[in-house]
């Protein structure tokens, strides 16, 4: 199985939604790499934006939990989203805050 890991900052407010009764929540993870000019030596920071999916419980800590701006280690697997749909989405497996909130 494929298993992939990203840490980045939640892009948006997370939103807990049902799908044939079960919690889902879809949210976006922005994630940063950098690359130093060989003509300048300048860094440049180039965001990359990737859509996950999480399921049942852990959709619904993620929302309970998570909030706009937050940073976040993501451990899933890429999948399409659907049969007729080629687009890759990644499916959460386990999931880690950076840092929460103490309230």
């Amino acid at each position: 199985m494929n298993v992939c890991s990203f840490t980045g900052f939640l892009l948006e407010e997370p939103y807990l939604d049902e799908k044939d009764g079960v919690s889902f929540l879809e949210f976006k993870l922005i994630t940063y790499s950098y690359r130093r000019s060989k003509s300048t030596g300048e860094k440049t920071k180039i965001p990359t934006v990737l859509t996950f999916e999480a399921w049942h419980t852990g959709a619904a800590t993620i929302a309970k939990l998570a909030t706009k701006g937050d940073k976040m280690t993501v451990y899933a697997s890429a999948r399409n989203k659907s049969r007729d749909d080629e687009t890759i989405v990644f499916r959460v497996n386990e999931f880690d805050f950076g840092c929460l909130n103490s309230n």
